[in-house]
């Protein structure tokens, strides 16, 4: 059996998340302690506020997917082929031996400042599109000044730009019969809008040494098989969509026949799900979905 991690993105982190596996795991405890020393603060007592804003948001979720990697190979769950969601492809990249725990936390703490600095609190904003397909939403936004910033699945795809452009936008979505929901996120990712950003980022990474992957990853812009060159893609991916439909669709043309999702909550596996209702899915991003999975 082929095995695939998928690590999650934004939108479903959740207050204290992590704290559970602090109490249980003496590894989680050790790494939540490293993360603190290299952030100044304690990533377990953010309060609701800074939990939903990007400089925050992503180191959460970044710790939170090493420590769950950790524990899952520390009880034999080793992937044959990782990937992930926007952020969550620091942690594939973590998982697949490309740059140790130190170097993906303050590359990502980096990553969200600039992120976060590129814009006004709310300024920017993003939508999922469900139920239609990347053809039409990409004929509705046309001259909006709004992109496709996700294609989650072949029917889920996420827009985003301005606030004020997507206020405008989506009445207009809605009388073309496409449902679209708010994200719950700070600032928009993975569009031109943050091109600047990327370009700053871009001389970070050049200053990152990156190692071949010792098992199989995936990357998130272009859906293909990677080695090397995780300067140029690490760069792009903060101002291009992101392809998780094509990179699900690659893993499970590469054999995987179960998929675990890691990281909260359970979004991934409905993608997986609406792709191909025959591969097995889990999802871990706590203590009790870890101890569901061990007694499956």
């Amino acid at each position: 059996m082929k095995i695939g991690f998928i690590f999650a993105g934004q939108g479903q982190q959740f207050l204290y998340m992590g704290q559970d596996l602090v109490d249980e795991y003496k590894s989680a405890h050790t790494l939540y302690k490293q993360a603190e020393a290299i952030l100044g603060y304690d990533l377990l007592n953010l309060d609701q506020d800074k939990l939903n804003q990007t400089q925050y948001t992503q180191p959460a979720l970044f710790v939170l997917g090493v420590v769950l990697d950790t524990i899952l190979k520390q009880h034999n769950v080793n992937p044959n082929i990782v990937a992930g969601l926007s952020l969550g492809e620091y942690n594939a990249l973590y998982s697949a031996g490309v740059f140790d725990f130190e170097t993906g936390l303050k590359l990502i703490e980096k990553r969200a400042k600039l992120m976060s600095e590129a814009f006004e609190l709310k300024e920017t904003s993003m939508a999922a599109c469900v139920r239609t397909d990347r053809e039409t939403v990409a004929s509705l936004i046309k001259d909006t000044g709004i992109e496709i910033c996700n294609v989650n699945t072949y029917s889920q795809i996420v827009i985003g730009g301005y606030t004020k452009d997507l206020e405008v936008l989506l009445p207009i979505l809605k009388q073309n019969k496409v449902r679209a929901f708010p994200l719950k996120v700070s600032c928009v990712s993975h569009m031109s809008l943050l091109k600047e950003a990327s370009e700053d980022f871009g001389k970070i990474l050049e200053t990152v040494e990156f190692k071949i992957p010792k098992i199989k990853f995936i990357n998130n812009v272009d859906a293909m098989i990677q080695e090397d060159n995780f300067k140029d893609s690490l760069k792009r991916q903060i101002s291009q969509k992101t392809e998780l439909a094509l990179s699900i669709q690659k893993m499970i043309d590469m054999d995987v026949t179960r998929i675990i999702e890691v990281g909260p909550k359970n979004t991934i596996s409905k993608f997986v799900k609406e792709i191909n209702k025959d591969i097995e899915t889990f999802n871990v991003y706590d203590i009790n979905t870890l101890k569901e999975y061990y007694h499956e």
